[in-house]
């Protein structure tokens, strides 16, 4: 791939510094940092940073703001890194720019970092005091760095923050340093210490500089895929790599020889992590590579070693591991050439060994690449597991999954995964609990252990007590779970099959390890060749006669696939002893795009565009309208439970939905007497989201209180009420309990235009004091808190309206609230809800759905929300609270 031209930049020379000198080795005074000398001298050959006129470097000079950030830009552009869209755009920032007094030789990369998000608006103050340039501190630039680097590296996925001053870090900067720390671009000095909060040298400016300069390099220089890759037993590898630019690299490598390392470069890899089809960067040193890093995004543990789990010895050149699914113990005999890692640096046996002897209140968790050799012993052949590579970490916690046979308030009883044996774990105190992805509490997981098959994931201390649990109803997936998939692609290298809407590519190391069958009114034995030509086409006509192909695979127990059973769609039943339509039934969490999900299961079904009456019922509500369903399933204020039919690739055949709780503002409430007969047993209900739902009652529904009955809840008293609701099982209102009425003394409500009066909160031009416990709800944002609500209320871009409950004592008791307007610089749009800064914070709010937004707006793709960043807008929202155009 040709590198991108570097982008000229006028005045690219740090502030202070004259004209470039003719040659690093000619500056004067970099002997007194000799720690960083050859690095000034690399940074200066590589055109990051230039010295003075007069011969000096003047390495411990402080680096203004402004400075740092021409660094930064050139940085960026001299690797290709660039954003296109940034450039150019000092005109859009110029005012902001100047009243800021950034200097004029740096306003353009200012601009630029303000376009690319490596700035923020709130960042501009610390540049100048009175016109003057002040000096950078080093985790104020680390955060520039970590921004302009954060397209590339997950910021948050580690934790490399260990310094002794981590509490001096502001949180702002954390996941900053953290990526910095963990890619090596910054570390700590002599005692350990970051020093967040001191000024940063020219020198250390030429470290960070020098060491991101050949990350991102090694990234962009010689990228190509590997098309073949042939193990040599271990002892070396032949590899073939495409070059993006045309040309072919034949190599041939040792584990000796060449180190591989992951995308960000902080985990060496064996050689043999390399697969057919993967992205790598070839770093050379003339004409010898030394390096070579794996861009493709790491996989999960499950998919990226043969087989996972916990060592359990490692001796007389054998190594047994306890499986993470399973939990059985399989024995593994240690090549001769066996490498090993442990904590992604390259390491020893005896180190590994050492380890395990430190570490016997811990668990030793290992990634195995192993390979099966048909050998005789004891004078008869049979196959032997190898490891060719170990990779260890150690682990305060193990975690397994399994099937739950009981769960009581102190012990969860599981099958594991893959085989029969039985486990149990006893809670630990600190124990956290969840149902999918939501915290839940222990009760709550023994009811719905009760309620059928499900499914746990549980994690367990050095002292054998369960600090998480995890329950669903979907298996958790493993390397042996027996799952029919779909089956997406399958040739001579791989099959790519999909469950759940995920899909899973198994690389074949070669055809004739796997046993293909097909089905033919029972299981047959077929070549290779005759699978595939089962799923190519029909033998007789060359035509598919099929829609879909259906597989399950078998793996032994190192994790390789040995088995592959295909089946067409029509005789997947007969075939796998099941049937294409799968049922399922819990509370919905959410429909989105399309896409109904259970707070309980990982998979999102597909709903049709249009169901008759018999296909979609909601009971308890004299409406069957997919509208109203979505509208139930997405609010905050109902509780949606649904009993669904769905087809082998899980779109929704017939749904049965209701409801089992709500809230909100009872707008009308008709009895068993109403006049009108289509009002008859009905209650409106209006929720915090602005959501209007008739839903239908008992009766005679019940209250909780003997000073009211049905009958008192149909006067014009009780009207505009908030109200709690319970269902029956036909999703019928059976009870309705009054929690906020004109009836209950003290109590009034307000509404209007809100702003601040000091630290009271002014409604429609009346000031009320602020409760300890004021609960604030909203369509228009997710933000709950009184701060937050604070500071929009104190922002002159934003127009509040709220409808709040006020207190005898005259305190805001409850605020529900939606915004009637608000202009700022359009930041981004994401899923249904638009960002704009204003000149006090970023502000996110929520929008009607995307395509009545681009209609509105008059835009035709999403992606042409991008045109609009950086200009300045003013948000419409409707009625109920939400963004319908700008």
């Amino acid at each position: 791939m040709k590198r991108k031209m570097a982008m000229a930049l006028a005045a690219v020379l740090v502030a202070g510094s004259l004209p470039v000198t003719a040659s690093a080795a000619t500056f004067t005074d970099i002997n007194e940092v000799s720690w960083a000398s050859s690095t000034i001298q690399a940074v200066s050959d590589k055109g990051l940073i230039n010295g003075y006129e007069d011969g000096t470097f003047r390495a411990k000079n402080n680096v203004t703001y402004s400075e740092a950030m021409v660094m930064v830009y050139n940085l960026m552009s001299k690797t290709g890194n660039l954003k296109a869209s940034a450039t150019n755009t000092l005109p859009i920032y110029q005012t902001v720019l100047n009243t800021y007094k950034i200097p004029t030789w740096s306003q353009s990369t200012v601009a630029y970092g303000l376009s690319a998000q490596i700035l923020m608006a709130a960042d501009l103050p610390k540049f100048t005091t009175n016109g003057v340039s002040n000096p950078a501190t080093r985790q104020d630039v680390a955060v520039m760095f970590g921004r302009a680097l954060s397209e590339k590296y997950d910021i948050y996925a580690g934790t490399g923050v260990n310094y002794n001053d981590v509490w001096r870090i502001s949180d702002e900067a954390m996941p900053y340093v953290d990526l910095l720390t963990r890619l090596g671009i910054v570390t700590g000095d002599d005692s350990g210490n970051f020093n967040p909060t001191a000024n940063i040298t020219r020198a250390e400016m030429a470290v960070m500089m020098n060491k991101t300069y050949d990350l991102l390099s090694n990234e962009l220089a010689n990228t190509g895929e590997i098309t073949e890759i042939v193990n040599h037993d271990g002892d070396y590898y032949d590899v073939d790599v495409k070059m993006d630019n045309g040309e072919r690299n034949r190599l041939t490598l040792s584990d000796d020889n060449i180190s591989v390392y992951n995308k960000d470069g902080s985990r060496e890899l064996p050689i043999s992590s390399l697969t057919k089809g993967d992205r790598v960067s070839l770093v050379f040193d003339g004409l010898v590579i030394t390096k070579i890093y794996l861009l493709d995004e790491e996989a999960s543990a499950q998919e990226k070693y043969d087989a996972v789990g916990y060592i359990y010895s490692l001796k007389d050149g054998y190594l047994n591991l306890e499986s993470e699914n399973t939990g059985e113990t399989t024995k593994y005999k240690i090549n001769t050439n066996c490498t090993y890692y442990l904590d992604g640096k390259k390491t020893t046996e005896s180190a590994i060994k050492d380890v395990i002897d430190d570490n016997s209140d811990k668990y030793v968790y290992a990634g195995l690449y192993t390979e099966t050799k048909n050998e005789k012993v004891d004078g008869e052949r049979q196959d032997v597991l190898y490891a060719n590579a170990v990779y260890v970490t150690v682990k305060d916690e193990y975690t397994q999954t399994g099937e739950v046979t009981d769960f009581t308030s102190t012990t969860v009883y599981y099958k594991a995964s893959g085989s029969n044996a039985r486990k149990s774990a006893d809670f630990a105190s600190d124990c956290e609990f969840y149902i999918g992805d939501k915290k839940s509490s222990a009760k709550d997981l023994e009811e719905m252990a009760e309620s059928g098959t499900v499914y746990v994931k549980v994690t367990v201390n050095s002292k054998g007590k369960a600090t998480k649990i995890v329950m669903t109803e979907d298996k958790f997936t493993d390397n042996t779970a027996s799952s029919t998939y779909t089956v997406k692609g399958f040739n001579k290298d791989r099959i790519i099959v999909s469950r759940g809407g995920t899909s899973t590519t198994y690389e074949f190391g070669s055809t004739s390890d796997i046993t293909y069958y097909v089905w033919e009114k029972k299981w047959e034995e077929r070549s290779f060749k005759g699978a595939e030509s089962y799923y190519d086409a029909d033998p007789d006509d060359g035509e598919r006669s099929y829609t879909t192909m259906y597989a399950r695979l078998n793996f032994d127990k190192s994790g390789k696939l040995t088995a592959i059973y295909m089946a067409k769609d029509n005789d997947r039943e007969n075939a796998f002893g099941e049937a294409e339509e799968t049922e399922r039934k819990g509370t919905v969490e959410y429909i989105k795009d399309g896409k109904l999900k259970f707070k309980t299961s990982s998979t999102e079904y597909t709903l049709q565009s249009k169901y008759d009456e018999d296909s979609l019922e909601i009971g308890g509500a004299p409406t069957s309208s997919l509208t109203v369903l979505t509208r139930m399933a997405n609010c905050d204020d109902v509780t949606l439970y649904a009993e669904i039919k769905a087809d082998g690739n899980n779109k929704i055949t017939d749904i049965e939905a209701r409801l089992t709780a709500a809230e909100g503002k009872m707008i009308e409430y008709n009895g068993k007497d109403a006049s009108d007969s289509d009002k008859k047993n009905t209650l409106t209900l209006e929720t915090s989201d602005g959501s209007q739902f008739k839903l239908k009652t008992v009766s005679n529904p019940k209250t909780d209180s003997d000073d009211y009955d049905a009958e008192d809840l149909q006067t014009t008293g009780y009207r505009g009420s908030s109200v709690e609701l319970e269902f029956n099982n036909d999703g019928e209102i059976s009870k309705i309990i009054v929690t906020d009425s004109s009836y209950n003394s003290g109590t009034k409500r307000v509404k209007g235009t809100a702003s601040l009066d000091g630290s009271k909160i002014k409604i429609d031009g009346k000031s009320y004091s602020w409760d300890s416990k004021t609960y604030i709800t909203s369509s228009s944002f997710t933000y709950s808190t009184k701060d937050m609500f604070e500071r929009m209320l104190q922002d002159k871009d934003i127009e509040v309206y709220v409808e709040a409950t006020i207190s005898d004592s005259n305190k805001v008791e409850r605020i529900n609230a939606r915004v009637e307007s608000a202009e700022g610089e359009f930041v981004e749009y994401d899923s249904g809800s638009v960002v704009i800064e204003t000149d006090s914070r970023k502000w996110s709010f929520n929008t009607v759905s995307k395509n009545t937004l681009l209609k509105n707006c008059g835009l035709d793709d999403e992606k042409d929300f991008e045109k609009k960043e950086g200009k300045n807008v003013t948000l419409e929202f409707n009625s109920d609270g939400l963004v319908e155009e700008f």
